[in-house]
């Protein structure tokens, strides 16, 4: 039943982003974020390009979550801004108070309220709430400086950052949250990364390939002795109004 929940949610993220993806061209100011989570050089790279009011990606974000902890010591986790904007009217609150978070080193800890709480703060379509002011109560949650915090928020270099996310994953062809990708290229498919034991046994798969491309390219060159060897959407950008 889980695993239906998820695939249902999956096709509503895609159904999303063909409705906000399309021609145009891509531009942004500003730089992308860069946020991660575990080994900072490490050889295997997991991004995902995300909607904090995405419902996949709150249930995505219970596997995630587990994994990331699991292989922080092996594995750079990264997290992109997607949100969907013509379908998740809260999302650019939520991404503005990540990045605003962010600036005081509690990003990852902003995520995970975000998606923890995600039936708290996003639009229903019936009911109206002021997000921003449930997002600043995580905000003293957190023990920021809430004053810096007002202030980022607001800024225009924090829209900047999410638009340039945006941006960044139209170009390398992102279409619908949440996309994951290993090393810069698209994880085609998805399903395989909707448990806690899938996602870990295609970290292991790419582990295992990174080591080995690592061997073989440290390892000497052959040596034989007789016969026996001795020794491989449219325009998306997010309103800087919201």
């Amino acid at each position: 039943m889980k695993q239906i929940i998820i695939i249902s949610l999956l096709v509503i993220g895609i159904i999303g982003g063909a409705v906000l993806l399309g021609g145009g061209e891509d531009t942004a100011e500003g730089t992308a974020s860069n946020h991660f989570y575990g080994q900072e050089t490490a050889e295997v790279v997991i991004t995902e390009f995300g909607d904090f009011e995405c419902p996949a990606c709150a249930q995505f974000y219970t596997v995630f979550s587990q994994v990331k902890e699991a292989y922080q010591d092996e594995v750079r986790f990264e997290y992109k801004h997607f949100p969907l904007v013509q379908i998740h009217p809260n999302a650019i609150a939520a991404h503005r108070a990540a990045e605003a978070a962010g600036n005081q080193g509690k990003f990852w800890e902003m995520h995970d309220l975000l998606y923890e709480r995600q039936n708290a703060w996003r639009s229903t379509g019936t009911a109206s709430n002021n997000p921003a002011e449930i997002f600043e109560g995580y905000a003293e949650e957190l023990q920021l400086d809430l004053e810096q915090y007002r202030t980022d928020v607001r800024a225009s270099e924090t829209i900047s950052t999410v638009n340039a996310d945006i941006a960044e994953g139209r170009n390398i062809g992102v279409e619908s949250t949440p996309t994951f990708l290993l090393n810069g290229e698209i994880i085609s498919d998805i399903n395989q990364l909707a448990t806690v034991e899938g996602f870990s046994s295609f970290i292991d798969d790419a582990l295992a390939e990174a080591n080995g491309s690592a061997g073989n390219e440290n390892a000497a060159p052959d040596e034989t002795e007789g016969d026996e060897a001795v020794t491989k959407p449219e325009d998306q950008e997010a309103d800087s109004a919201n």
